[in-house]
């Protein structure tokens, strides 16, 4: 490939692979606006992104997922899915840094040196088995420790539900992971492709969790755009606030949780 395609022009290539993987990153980026507010001042825009997006993933994402659901052996999935966990481990250190919780830096340490070790590569979590749960953070969640407001909420076209500071923090993850510039700028033939593989398996990784939920939203909600955005809304505000979905905080806590740090 190197000899076939001028220098000039792979730069050219590269740059463009650069914004078109900053773009798409940022559709797994979830948003958080108060739980009691709608602030959602596009919404007319919103709304015709959403139906936009929804056909597309009704058409292609969500097949694809399903038949990864379906017809991967479950051993197979978790494997995977431990894998991209761990190959995102630097993401998740910067930011529990950034938010000066360094006892989870430890956790998530600890962890990627477990399991790329004992847990061959990352594929088996032997680190949870022992009690260290992964520690999940982004450039978002750190900009909201840092009291950076979470609005308005905003639908890509493509990429998904957001908003300005998520979007901002979807960018800065991306810049900020060493393998994504090891495979933009590898002299081994293998790296790019290996970069594409990981971005794709974690878009489906990502869906495979949501097939049910969103289907079972969709057929029980009277407005699915509006049941789409509390929900993502709501998820968001428990990953800054560090908890699990089991933890949810009763009716009217959610906006006035505190931007300090979390403990684990």
């Amino acid at each position: 490939m190197p000899g076939i395609i001028p220098s000039s022009i792979r730069s050219v290539l590269r740059r463009t692979a650069l914004c078109a993987f900053c773009a798409l990153s940022l559709a797994a980026t979830p948003a958080l606006a108060d739980v009691d507010e709608a602030n959602d001042p596009a919404e007319p825009f919103n709304r015709a992104m959403f139906d936009f997006n929804m056909a597309l993933d009704r058409a292609l994402l969500a097949p694809v997922s399903r038949g990864y659901r379906d017809y991967t052996p479950d051993p197979l999935q978790t494997g995977i899915h431990n894998a991209l966990v761990n190959l995102r481990s630097p993401i998740d250190l910067l930011n529990t840094l950034l938010q000066g919780d360094f006892a989870r830096a430890g956790i998530v340490i600890k962890r990627f040196v477990v399991n790329s070790t004992a847990g061959i590569g990352g594929l088996i979590d032997v680190a949870a088995e022992t009690g260290d749960e992964r520690q999940k953070e982004d450039f978002g969640q750190t900009l909201a420790v840092w009291g950076v407001d979470g609005n308005p909420y905003v639908v890509w076209p493509l990429l998904g539900p957001s908003n300005p500071r998520d979007s901002i923090g979807a960018v800065a993850d991306l810049v900020s992971d060493p393998l994504f510039w090891l495979g933009m700028n590898s002299d081994w033939d293998a790296a790019e492709p290996l970069m594409w593989t990981r971005f794709g398996m974690t878009v489906i990784d990502n869906r495979v969790p949501l097939l049910d939920p969103l289907e079972e939203l969709e057929r029980t909600s009277v407005d699915f755009y509006v049941a789409v955005r509390d929900f993502v809304r709501q998820q968001r505000m428990l990953e800054i606030m560090n908890r699990k979905s089991s933890d949810r905080p009763s009716e009217g806590e959610g906006y006035r949780f505190s931007f300090s740090p979390q403990q684990s």
